[in-house]
């Protein structure tokens, strides 16, 4: 699945400088583990790993390529190609409104919002509570009870409650947790044998670890347990986040989200099909309040890493953790970054510095 940098239309030394920005970013603290991958036509053009996954261990664990991290909100990626699925399989239609599937919603001010809406960020629901600290019975009731910001459709603002209630919902529709859905419509077809929502703990020295958690504390040192306090009142499942996964599976999950005839030689089969594609790849919502499409980031939204340099038809997501995947479909890119950044206390902005840079090294070093 790997091949030269020249064959696949790089320009080997520029691409080359994409490993040393990732561990110079080790160098400079800003994460002690880093995995990635850069794709091109289906096969790899470059990979690395650096760094330690347990730091404090004795002796210190090193990063491996397949290395399971905490993705964080690269979950709504899975959860928004769930989505997709069962839509395809007439399960559920983007236009339904929550209260539609969650009964008890009817009188909640979330009760019209649409699927559409929760997926794309624009159904006026705030970005994020502290679900963990909830006096109602459950989260769900918490965040039924929460009161929208803006109108429907109006307003763009990322959402993790928006995610929770689509993973609400397909659980109810497809009667089935969210993490068996995912193994049963994803990983098991895809072959992505290292990705989980709750990690076995025979995976303890294959998984970095995590900690700053402004609820436990910054000491708390978090390996195979989730860094999202609200997935962790969420018992490890749901659809902002909670999945663990590492760059080989995330690999699979690309070339199988983005199939096309360039990747039918890797025999992997399709987790979406071709008249779908669309509402992955553009903007699902109007251009005047940002751009998101069912699950990703999509030009102008400044939270897609895409750098100067790719095309207006990239679209992306990034984790709160320190994950990142990007593809371009002009020129049939993919790039792939996981740390654990979290672990070095911070507020993670050269994360965002160091995500930019590395999609202008991969562009930059394009040559046909």
């Amino acid at each position: 699945m790997s091949s030269s940098p020249e064959s696949l239309g790089f320009e080997p030394d520029r691409l080359a400088a994409v490993g040393k920005a990732v561990e110079q970013g080790m160098k400079n603290n800003l994460y002690p583990s880093a995995a990635f991958a850069v794709l091109r036509h289906g096969m790899i053009a470059a990979k690395g790993q650096f760094g330690h996954i347990q730091p404090d261990t004795n002796p210190a664990l090193k990063t491996e390529f397949d290395t399971i991290f905490d993705m964080a909100s690269l979950t709504k990626t899975i959860t928004a190609t769930l989505l997709l699925i069962a839509v395809e399989r007439g399960e559920l239609q983007l236009g339904q409104s929550v209260s539609f599937h969650i009964l008890e919603a009817d009188k909640s001010a979330a009760a019209d919002c649409t699927l559409r809406q929760l997926a794309t960020h624009s159904s006026g629901l705030p970005p994020w509570k502290p679900l963990y600290k909830t006096t109602h019975p459950t989260p769900l009731d918490e965040i039924l009870s929460t009161p929208l910001d803006h109108l429907p459709g109006t307003h763009y603002a990322y959402s993790d409650l928006g995610y929770i209630l689509i993973g609400e919902i397909l659980t109810r529709v497809c009667r089935q947790p969210l993490d068996q859905l995912a193994q049963e419509r994803i990983f098991d077809p895809v072959g992505m044998k290292n990705s989980s929502y709750r990690p076995d703990l025979s995976l303890k020295n294959k998984i970095a670890a995590t900690r700053n958690c402004p609820w436990r504390g910054e000491e708390k040192i978090l390996i195979g347990e989730v860094h999202d306090a609200n997935a962790h009142k969420l018992n490890g499942v749901a659809g902002h986040a909670g999945l663990f996964s590492n760059v080989p599976d995330m690999i699979k999950f690309a070339l199988a989200l983005q199939y096309s005839p360039n990747t039918a030689h890797l025999k992997t089969s399709p987790l979406i099909h071709l008249p779908t594609h669309h509402l992955v790849e553009d903007s699902q919502i109007d251009p005047s309040i940002g751009g998101h499409s069912i699950g990703w980031f999509t030009p102008p939204n400044g939270m897609l890493p895409c750098g100067d340099l790719l095309s207006n038809r990239s679209f992306g997501h990034t984790g709160f953790t320190g994950t990142s995947i990007v593809f371009d479909p002009t020129y049939d890119l993919t790039i792939i970054l996981l740390t654990n950044r979290v672990y070095v206390p911070g507020e993670g902005t050269g994360i965002l510095r160091l995500r930019r840079t590395i999609s202008n090294l991969v562009a930059g070093s394009i040559l046909h």
